[in-house]
């Protein structure tokens, strides 16, 4: 008892660390990805952003579609129908329309963050109590025997969570104000509950197969991704019901999933429409019906996760347990000891993640670094399979040399090796989504709010307007224009103004939308650029004479 008082206070301290790190790097936090901003628009929508040729457009047209208004909080049928019209669940959307709802008219980054870190901490709970289950196999009625069962979970658990909640692409995955946080803690308690019923056979209705059916509901309406994962891990547990001869259990275990996901598309129609003919679900087809580019994308997201994770150490972790592996397996059949450590616990791991993995590669977009997202919800269940596999073929090469490995010094390495890999990844920029070099933009734009301000957009991509949002709402009001619109502006306060700013997108016209600017403005006779953001620059107008 006095040995799980203090694992518990030891988890606890850490993941206060751990905290302590999303904050600094929330604080850091200095832009918003585009699909952040869809996560606000979708979510509090109030009247919805048109984009109209020659029009001024005031603060509170802007920011009254990123925010909950006072009369409009808790609207969950307005988010659902938005969701609808896109091609996402919207359960993640309820829960920050939520959050929202809480602080009407803010907009904020910490809004976002705050209803991850909700996520981070249950996940951080979750995956502490897998590898508890998943690591302490022993099943004896000897203390003793129980008793280092437990210890060794205790120990998976400290070095898992020690090294998921520390890596850079976890804390991005925090920093990202979308729904991945929150499917990665739907699939931790997908694999739990599966975990604690092959453990105890404990296959009663309160304590294993309604919260699986919540589960598969709720999951199902986080991220499709959902289903991916939970039909790897529910085949390999039927497989195993079967081998068990626990027809009755795997009755109500299909009946239970069924339901689950049955109820989700009954209360969401807009789902089978989403998966079978959205763009997203027919992309996802075409990719995974390609055979040729396989290798390239399992390469990429092996890469990812080698990069934002492991900091460039996954080749040689692989390596060693390879050869912990051989000189185990060699001595093992010298000996005729057919000791294993791989059990139906990491067994089903295994399956579910690395059918995950597999699916999810073939998949996924290819957007550089930020495609970790797609994987972030199996990076902590992958970091134990890992963990738990090396001190695993340790402890057995110790005792092959008849020695009996020393536990604190094991703990002690693996403790200093996690450390530095988070260290030296983290030190190394590995954490994304932060938008730092924005924070000086956003600056100049807080110096010059009083100051008029034209965006010219491109007319193929007039929604890319969407990504100056936070920098719009600065300003009292702005004035679109269409870079196709070849006449003049004619508009008194941009005509009279002695210095203005003006955006325009990334296209051919960029000089002559500016050009036009300075003849319809007398005052005006030069300009330069002073920012850049994705698709934009932002140019100054001013009289040399100033």
């Amino acid at each position: 008892m006095k040995r799980k008082r203090i694992f518990v206070e030891i988890m606890a301290v850490l993941l206060m660390a751990q905290l302590g790190v999303m904050l600094f790097y929330g604080n850091k936090k200095a832009g918003f990805h585009e699909d952040e901003f869809y996560t606000y628009y979708s979510t509090n929508k109030t009247a919805g952003l048109f984009v109209n040729d020659r029009q001024w457009l005031t603060r509170e047209d802007v920011r009254n579609d990123f925010v909950v208004l006072h009369g409009e909080r808790f609207r969950y049928d307005v988010v659902k129908q938005m969701q609808s019209w896109d091609v996402h669940p919207p359960f993640y959307y309820y829960i920050f329309h939520t959050v929202c709802s809480l602080f009407p008219g803010v907009f904020s980054k910490w809004l976002g963050i705050g209803a991850n870190l909700i996520a981070f901490v249950i996940s951080y709970i979750l995956l502490a109590w897998g590898a508890c289950m998943a690591a302490a196999r022993e099943q004896s009625d000897c203390i003793e025997e129980k008793e280092k069962g437990e210890q060794k979970g205790r120990i998976m658990s400290f070095l898992t969570c020690l090294a998921w909640g520390f890596s850079g692409a976890v804390i991005s995955g925090v920093m990202f104000i979308r729904m991945y946080q929150w499917l990665t803690l739907f699939l931790l308690l997908c694999l739990d509950l599966h975990l604690y019923a092959v453990k105890k056979e404990d296959f009663r209705i309160r304590s294993f197969f309604l919260p699986l059916a919540v589960t598969v509901f709720l999951g199902f309406l986080t991220q499709y991704y959902y289903i991916i994962f939970h039909f790897f891990l529910g085949a390999g547990f039927c497989i195993w019901l079967i081998k068990n001869r626990k027809c009755r259990e795997l009755a109500g275990y299909v009946i239970s999933c069924g339901a689950g996901f049955a109820g989700a598309v009954l209360y969401y129609p807009a789902s089978l429409s989403h998966i079978f003919r959205g763009y997203r679900g027919t992309e996802a087809v075409s990719e995974f019906s390609n055979v040729s580019n396989t290798w390239e994308r399992l390469k990429f997201f092996y890469g990812l996760f080698d990069d934002f994770v492991m900091n460039g150490t996954l080749s040689w972790w692989l390596l060693a347990i390879c050869l912990l592996a051989l000189w185990s397996g060699y001595v093992r059949r010298k000996k005729g000891n057919k000791r294993i450590f791989w059990d139906a616990s990491t067994g089903l791991m295994t399956l579910a993640c690395g059918g995950y993995f597999f699916i999810v590669s073939k998949t996924a977009l290819l957007l550089g670094e930020t495609s970790n997202r797609y994987q972030l919800p199996v990076y902590g269940m992958i970091l134990f399979l890992l963990l738990y596999a090396l001190w695993e073929l340790l402890g057995q090469a110790a005792e092959t040399l008849k020695k009996t490995p020393d536990k604190r010094i094991m703990l002690g390495g693996f403790v200093l090796v996690i450390l530095l890999t988070a260290g030296l990844g983290m030190k190394g920029g590995r954490v994304f989504f932060l938008y730092e070099e924005e924070r000086e933009q956003m600056a100049f734009v807080q110096s010059h709010s009083d100051e008029p301000v034209v965006v010219f957009y491109n007319d193929s991509s007039p929604d890319n307007i969407w990504r100056l949002s936070d920098e719009l709402m600065v300003f009292e009001k702005v004035y679109l224009a269409s870079q196709g619109n070849r006449e003049l502006i004619a508009d008194k306060t941009i005509a009279e103004c002695g210095r203005m700013l003006v955006y325009v997108a990334d296209y051919e016209d960029k000089e002559r939308c500016l050009e036009g600017i300075l003849q319809v403005n007398e005052k005006l006779d030069t300009y330069k650029a002073v920012a850049d953001k994705e698709m934009w620059t932002l140019y100054e107008l001013y009289s040399r004479g100033q």
